[in-house]
């Protein structure tokens, strides 16, 4: 079996901004669905796992945008198990437009979790190194991701039933979305976030109530957030993110 799987898509109206361009939303959503596609075949899908009280639990994400499709555009979402590292599983990702330019890339860190005992499982245990490609869509050892210490803007969201996934919590790219939304409108209307790096820490649950936060920092590469994500009544954090924005 190919160790790298490929799905096309096109761009529909109804994934696409106020740009008629498809949003970081819409980008994460081809990039689940093409893995999601890929591990079944695989025989490792979050399904297959469920029969042995096991299931994957996203550690790490980190993505780069070089251009967001536009309405109609084809795109080709390939992707592939990239290694372990540690108790972690990795996959990649490359999406390319219609004439093969890399428009994005990936990379990914994901923990096998025993849901009967609720802790992590043995990679060798249960996956076969057979199926990993030594090759990295984007060189990233997931260090430590710094906090949000001092945030100067916070939104409260309440978590609703769409946004629950088949491990019956938050959905990853949900943490993403409530993320972006406490950017301002000014950056959100003018610029696009082209580096986006993610460490999921916790659990959100349908009505939850949790506060996603940001805090600004202005460099070279154009404006930086870092983000934190928290339960608003315990204040745990759940996510901790930094987003970099490039002007149009």
């Amino acid at each position: 079996m190919d160790k790298v799987y490929t799905k096309k898509f096109q761009v529909h109206t109804y994934e696409v901004d106020f740009r008629l361009n498809a949003p970081l939303l819409s980008l994460l959503n081809y990039l689940q669905d093409a893995a999601g596609d890929h591990a079944t075949l695989l025989g490792f899908s979050i399904l297959d796992l469920m029969k042995r009280d096991l299931t994957w639990m996203l550690s790490r994400y980190h993505i780069k945008v070089f251009r967001y499709p536009a309405l109609n555009d084809r795109i080709a979402v390939s992707t592939w198990p990239s290694g372990k590292q540690g108790l972690f599983a990795l996959r990649d990702f490359e999406m390319a437009d219609q004439d093969g330019e890399i428009v994005a890339a990936a990379t990914s860190s994901w923990l096998l979790w025993n849901v009967k005992v609720k802790q992590p499982a043995r990679l060798e245990e249960n996956l076969a190194d057979r199926f990993a490609l030594d090759k990295r869509a984007i060189q990233d050892d997931f260090l430590p991701l710094p906090p949000c210490s001092a945030p100067d803007r916070e939104l409260s969201f309440r978590v609703g039933m769409q946004d629950i996934d088949i491990n019956n919590h938050v959905n990853h790219a949900v943490y993403i979305q409530w993320a972006l939304e406490t950017v301002p409108e000014d950056i959100l209307r003018a610029a696009r976030p082209t580096d986006i790096e993610v460490a999921y820490k916790g659990e959100a649950f349908y009505g939850d109530e949790v506060v996603s936060k940001s805090q600004r920092f202005d460099n070279e590469t154009g404006p930086t957030f870092f983000h934190g994500i928290f339960q608003k009544t315990s204040g745990v954090e759940l996510t901790r993110l930094r987003t970099v924005w490039a002007c149009e």
